[in-house]
């Protein structure tokens, strides 16, 4: 149900599938019944999976891919690993989408937010590679959302300096 239709419990899920074989306890049945309760309470949300734009089978017309990402830094206390969430639309319309742990512990809240970025811009590439194998168009200004300043400066290559070589 989060892959496809509620990405709002995408975190919820994610946190209580830590707990499915070992150390379950009685709290997170609980939280567990909380989600399923917020699931039937809330039958009318979900994704709207209609795009802005109908092509009408014209070979100039440019499809538009968006990107946004972000990144909780530290989320998880005990091994300081960071949460990325991440989104792909096409059109309008949202056909990828991921909130995970990081592989890496980030040192920086900027690195954590290069990381989620890095993973969008590969999903961006992977939906434009197919479309134009068959011969589609896609606007070649792909934008990508961060809310990271220290971020965004990075990849604009604003502000490289010895707290962000490694980087």
């Amino acid at each position: 149900m989060m892959c496809w239709s509620r990405p709002e419990i995408y975190n919820a899920v994610r946190d209580l599938s830590r707990y499915m074989t070992a150390g379950t306890t009685h709290e997170h049945v609980k939280a567990m019944e909380r989600v399923m309760n917020y699931c039937l309470t809330t039958r009318d949300r979900g994704l709207d999976l209609q795009p802005d734009a109908e092509w009408n089978g014209n070979l100039e017309f440019n499809l538009r891919i968006l990107g946004r990402s972000d990144s909780d830094y530290a989320k998880d206390v005990e091994t300081r690993k960071n949460v990325s969430g991440t989104s792909t639309v096409l059109c309008g319309t949202p056909i990828i989408q991921s909130s995970l742990m990081q592989n890496i512990v980030a040192l920086s809240v900027t690195e954590a937010e290069i990381i989620a970025v890095t993973t969008t811009a590969q999903d961006m590439i992977y939906v434009k590679s197919p479309l134009e194998s068959i011969n589609l168009r896609v606007e070649m200004r792909m934008i990508l959302e961060v809310d990271n300043k220290g971020a965004v400066e990075l990849i604009i290559n604003y502000s490289v300096g010895g707290r962000t070589c490694h980087m």
